[in-house]
């Protein structure tokens, strides 16, 4: 197992693909939140608070923030979306799923299904070779010391068996960790025991009595939701969980998760900082993905913060959990009463500032734009500007590349394999024309051959965005294509495109630096995967397997081929 790991390493450090299932394409939801709003002052909360919390994570480079909503005695007070994203549109979980799969082990726990202290290998004795002191405690507080972890799954079609046959780093219960598959087979244990598969045990028992109806979970090679990770849901459909749990198991006065569990669940189990598959923070509790996907929980006031975003942190800790609890530890911000007396103009500039969040970019707080900022508005009003037309019928056809159009993490999680880009043909969009990226409301279009696929890419300018869906073995991404043009510090013209993969916690910067009559393209990630690889390499693949990776990682031949990956810079010539 530890050579097919590092072998299937080393096919995604060359670019082949993995043996993931495809995606399928979501619908854009169109419905309302599901919470009653109100304006800050009115459920105790001050915007200027708010704002200075909101402002804070959008300046920082290293969160990258993609939706908000912020929600204080279950009522909705402030909702951000850097757009193009939206807490309207399913986005993946990440980890933050192990949360989820805690509450049904709650519920089955409570119905009969499981017991806390049953062995997993009573669960699946065909599969066992040997009797397993691993119990379900033990998996829902990360102290089963299995070894087989989720970067081994990508190479094994049979999860269970191996799970149960691997060797154990440590006795179980006696430390703390931190292992993907400890929630898979809690999916699975509880799929064997109802009946059903884990996304109809708690469609019926938690979502539907919630009015969660759109969502979709991963499912492994032998058919069980993957548990640890692989669910898409929208973000305030994750604020709804948090304030579940906030409300100590009830929903509209119905109590779906039994109250006992709620209280054990949030308890340190082996380790302090971890309870029942539910991370401790700093006052209060976190539901946490990669990449920074949260749902914060502060039972002191009353409130659930949740955020999707393409941060470089992999576990709670880190800026955005700095920021967040610096707001809510700071009594100033809040009355334990409706705030009377309040001024309108905080409140309205917390509004405009949010309406108006882009990704990538600082939040505008109130001040007028500056002299650029109007001046590309001017230019991008009605028409594609001058610039981009000058840029249409150009070609430029590249060296030989690994920059492929997905983000890497994109490609290595959905089994697709890096195609380089081949050539790239421009041109603008007219207002009648008839092709999907026009009324896509892109006004200048990439159209890009690689690998033998060709991919229109309409692009909007002036803070504007283009739609389109990126397809690829088998698997379709909304993604949402941002583009500026401007002057590097040599001045040179230089046309910058951000495709934001919706769904997911990534996003892909291409420049274009046009110069002597030649292109160079450099390609740009969010989360910086450089910042995360060395966490990544020790928490998926530890042990033995983690060293022989770090150690391969290390090699200059590897060092190159992660660059050529992850940062490439690329030389292209023009016609046209």
């Amino acid at each position: 197992m530890d050579l097919k790991t590092l072998n299937a390493l080393y096919k995604v450090l060359n670019g082949d693909g993995t043996n993931a299932a495809a995606k399928p394409r979501f619908k854009l939801q169109d419905r309302p939140s599901g919470f009653r709003e109100l304006l800050p002052e009115q459920a105790g909360v001050r915007s200027e608070g708010l704002l200075k919390m909101f402002a804070r994570l959008s300046a920082d480079s290293g969160i990258r923030p993609h939706s908000m909503v912020v929600l204080r005695g279950g009522r909705l007070i402030a909702r951000a979306d850097w757009k193009p994203y939206s807490a309207q549109r399913l986005q993946v979980s990440q980890s933050l799923c192990k949360s989820v799969v805690g509450m049904a082990v709650g519920i089955a726990v409570k119905e009969g299904y499981l017991s806390e202290n049953e062995k997993i290998s009573d669960i699946f004795p065909e599969q066992a070779a040997e009797d397993s002191p691993v119990t379900i405690r033990h998996l829902l507080t990360m102290s089963s010391g299995v070894r087989f972890n989720e970067a081994e799954a990508m190479v094994s079609g049979r999860w269970i068996r191996d799970f149960l046959a691997s060797e154990r780093s440590f006795e179980p219960g006696s430390k703390f960790g931190y292992n993907s598959m400890n929630s898979y087979m809690l999916s699975a244990a509880i799929c064997r025991r109802t009946g059903l598969s884990l996304s109809e045990y708690l469609g019926r028992r938690l979502f539907t009595p919630m009015g969660i109806e759109n969502f979709y979970w991963e499912k492994s090679p032998e058919g069980y939701e993957k548990g640890g990770w692989g669910l898409y849901m929208s973000l305030c459909d994750y604020a709804k969980l948090g304030q579940l749990y906030l409300n100590g198991g009830v929903w509209n006065g119905v109590q779906l998760v039994p109250r006992e569990w709620v209280k054990k669940s949030l308890a340190p189990g082996v380790s302090e900082e971890y309870g029942y598959h539910i991370w401790r923070v700093r006052g209060g509790y976190d539901f946490n993905g990669m990449f920074g996907q949260n749902v914060f929980i502060f039972p002191s006031r009353k409130m659930v913060i949740a955020m999707t975003a393409g941060s470089t942190n992999l576990f709670p800790k880190g800026r955005a959990l700095d920021i967040v609890t610096d707001f809510v530890s700071d009594s100033r911000n809040f009355s334990g009463t409706p705030i009377k007396n309040f001024q309108y103009r905080n409140t309205a500039l917390l509004r405009n500032a949010l309406d108006g969040a882009q990704f990538g970019k600082p939040l505008l707080t109130g001040a007028k734009p500056n002299f650029l900022e109007r001046l590309v508005k001017s230019l991008t009003a009605g028409n594609a500007p001058e610039a981009a037309q000058l840029l249409n019928g150009v070609t430029v056809t590249f060296e030989k590349n690994r920059a492929g159009l997905a983000p890497v993490m994109l490609q290595i999680m959905n089994g697709l394999t890096a195609k380089g880009i081949e050539k790239v043909t421009l041109g603008t969009v007219g207002e009648a024309a008839r092709r999907p990226e026009a009324r896509s409301g892109g006004r200048l279009v990439l159209r890009f051959e690689s690998g033998g696929e060709r991919i229109a890419v309409p692009v909007a300018f002036g803070g504007k965005t283009a739609y389109f869906d990126y397809e690829s073995g088998g698997s379709s991404f909304a993604v949402g294509a941002a583009g500026a043009l401007a002057e590097n510090e040599d001045g040179a013209p230089v046309l910058r495109v951000t495709l934001c993969f919706l769904e997911t916690s990534f996003a892909k910067t291409l420049k274009f630096i046009f110069d002597g009559g030649g292109v160079t393209l450099k390609t740009r990630e969010s989360p910086e995967l450089y910042t995360a690889l060395d966490e990544m390499t020790e928490t998926y693949l530890g042990g033995r397997t983690g060293k022989a990776a770090a150690a391969l990682l290390e090699t200059e031949a590897a060092e190159h081929r992660l660059k050529a990956l992850l940062e490439p810079e690329i030389k292209g010539e023009t016609a046209g």
